[in-house]
């Protein structure tokens, strides 16, 4: 818990929710079989739960900062510089968070602002190193074909705002 709270500035009485939101969501997943072909250990497991209940709850809390209009991805227009540096300050408020630099600031909020089923992809991906059958057992896809195709999709979406973000920044 001590995680979620550094991670994502989620007071204690909000951390005891989501924990019994992730406690819930666990043991329904247990009941329902989805953890028969897990790959992962369980606290793995129960760790992303209780992440992606921390992002629901932040979506919930309109506290996600947008760093560009996604109505008109095409235009080049769409930019908010300010927002970069909201964000940034944002990121910076503890000792580690300084450390942080600004283009992995830029890679979080991306897939931040991304459509759920990436966030997930990724993050049971590249986050959590799990398989794509158990990224398929845990977010309902037909099978680790379907991750992989998922993951590419979302890999170009990721690509075209990375480079629109990076070229408006370094020119």
């Amino acid at each position: 818990m001590a995680y979620l709270r550094k991670t994502f500035s989620v007071s204690d009485d909000d951390l005891n929710d989501i924990y019994q939101e992730s406690s819930v969501a666990l043991f329904t997943n247990i009941r329902a079989g989805k953890l028969s072909n897990l790959t992962s250990t369980l606290s793995t497991y129960f760790l992303r739960i209780c992440i992606n209940q921390t992002l629901k709850f932040i979506g919930k809390q309109k506290k996600v900062v947008p760093l560009f209009d996604d109505s008109g991805l095409t235009n080049k227009d769409t930019f908010r510089p300010d927002k970069i540096d909201e964000l940034y300050r944002l990121c910076t408020e503890d000792e580690e968070a300084e450390k942080v630099s600004r283009s992995e600031i830029i890679v979080q909020s991306i897939i931040e602002s991304m459509p759920d089923t990436c966030k997930n992809v990724f993050k049971g991906y590249y986050w959590d190193n799990l398989t794509t059958t158990t990224i398929a057992d845990m977010y309902g896809f037909a099978n680790a074909n379907s991750v992989k195709t998922q993951k590419y999709k979302c890999l170009q979406k990721f690509r075209i705002k990375y480079n629109e973000l990076m070229n408006k920044i370094y020119g």
